[in-house]
């Protein structure tokens, strides 16, 4: 048996604008640290996720939190991780023939705008 529980989120103003600014932060904070990690990669430096975790931590926790960036950056590390392991196995031979090609992890954006 499953319970399903189903919440309609009712806004004032102030609390939409609000959410929207938290909803834009964290858009923002993808596309900078995968903007960093991405000029790593194609710089054939090899992407410092480490190092790059930290420097985007400390700058937006105090912005956004510090359990939302690092679910953030969680993400995005995880996105990289699974790129280099699709580069692999395009390497060894061992992709499924429906996946051509391999691309690094992309942006959060719809047209030329954030997505939120």
């Amino acid at each position: 048996m499953r319970r399903v529980s189903v919440v309609r989120l009712v806004l004032d103003n102030e609390s939409e604008v609000r959410l929207k600014a938290l909803c834009s932060l964290t858009s923002k904070l993808w596309n900078e640290v995968n903007y960093v990690r991405r000029r790593q990669f194609f710089a054939s430096k090899g992407v410092d996720l480490k190092g790059t975790y930290k420097e985007f931590y400390e700058k937006y926790k105090a912005l956004i939190g510090s359990a939302t960036v690092q679910q953030i950056l969680n993400k995005n590390g995880e996105a990289w991780k699974s790129f280099f392991e699709m580069l692999k196995a395009k390497k060894e031979g061992k992709l499924p023939p429906y996946i051509t090609k391999v691309n690094p992890p992309g942006y959060k954006k719809k047209g030329k705008a954030r997505e939120l």
